[in-house]
């Protein structure tokens, strides 16, 4: 299964976020074009449907300050 997302998270906290989280997932990460001059990466997360929510859930939780 894959999952596709637009963030602004940089791809070393992306790294760190997935360590914590550890799911079992591969992320792909490409820069996109800046929004507004704030650069922006597409995020492709490869895995198993309830690991990659797994990776989700830490990565919300870690942007909202959980």
């Amino acid at each position: 299964m894959k999952r596709t997302i637009i963030t602004s998270i940089p791809p070393e906290e992306l790294e760190i976020i997935l360590r914590k989280s550890n799911a079992e997932v591969k992320l792909e990460i490409k820069e996109t074009k800046p929004f507004y001059g704030m650069p922006r990466y597409e995020v492709e997360i490869s895995g198993n449907g309830e690991e990659i929510e797994k990776f989700m859930r830490t990565l919300r939780l870690a942007r909202a300050g959980g």
